[in-house]
C-alpha cells in the first residue's frame, strides 16, 4: 500500500510509516534533474577537513601541501562523496591523497583499484577528481573505504 507519514519530531516517511531520518524515502526514485551542495575545502597545518554533514561533492585548490584529510559526521552506514582537487598556479604540491582520519583520530585504510595509490597531478592549474565509497560509516576505523579515481590531469 502507498504510505507517505508525516512525524511529529519533523521526519517524512514515503512508503514507510517510521521515517529514521529527516527523509525517509522507502521506494523506487526518479529525477528529471537535481543538484547537490558543493562544499569548499580549506587547508589549514597542511591538513584539509572534510565535514560530510555540509556536502557529498567538494572543490579543493592545493594552495599549500596536504598530508592528509580528515573525515567529520561520517553516516554510520553507506555513503560516497567525491573531491576535485586542483593545484594553484606554483603547482608541485604534495597531497596525501590515501591518508585519511577520523575527525582528529587516528587514519585508517583506504582501498585503491589493484592496490596502487594513485599520483596526485603536480601540473599548476591542472585538476583530479577522486570519489570514495564507505559502506559501514560506523566501522570505518577497521574496514576503511574505497578510492575511485575518476579522472586526472583535466584543465
Amino acid at each position: 500500500t502507498d504510505v507517505m507519514v508525516i512525524s511529529g519530531v519533523g521526519s517524512v516517511g514515503i512508503g514507510t510509516t517510521n521515517p529514521t531520518v529527516a527523509i525517509d524515502l522507502q521506494a523506487h526514485t526518479r529525477f528529471r534533474t537535481y543538484s547537490e551542495q558543493v562544499g569548499i575545502l580549506t587547508i589549514y597545518s597542511n591538513v584539509v577537513t572534510v565535514d560530510l554533514s555540509q556536502a557529498q561533492s567538494f572543490i579543493c585548490t592545493a594552495t599549500d601541501d596536504i598530508s592528509g584529510f580528515r573525515l567529520y559526521n561520517i553516516p554510520t552506514d553507506v555513503t560516497s562523496f567525491t573531491v576535485k582537487l586542483t593545484q594553484d598556479a606554483t603547482g608541485s604540491r604534495n597531497v596525501g591523497i590515501d591518508t585519511f582520519y577520523v575527525g582528529a583520530g587516528a587514519t585508517f585504510p583506504v582501498y585503491w583499484p589493484g592496490g596502487l595509490v594513485p599520483i596526485v597531478t603536480p601540473t599548476a592549474s591542472k585538476s583530479d577528481v577522486y570519489s570514495f565509497k564507505i559502506f559501514d560509516g560506523s566501522n570505518i576505523s577497521t574496514v576503511g573505504m574505497f578510492g575511485v579515481i575518476g579522472g586526472q590531469n583535466y584543465g
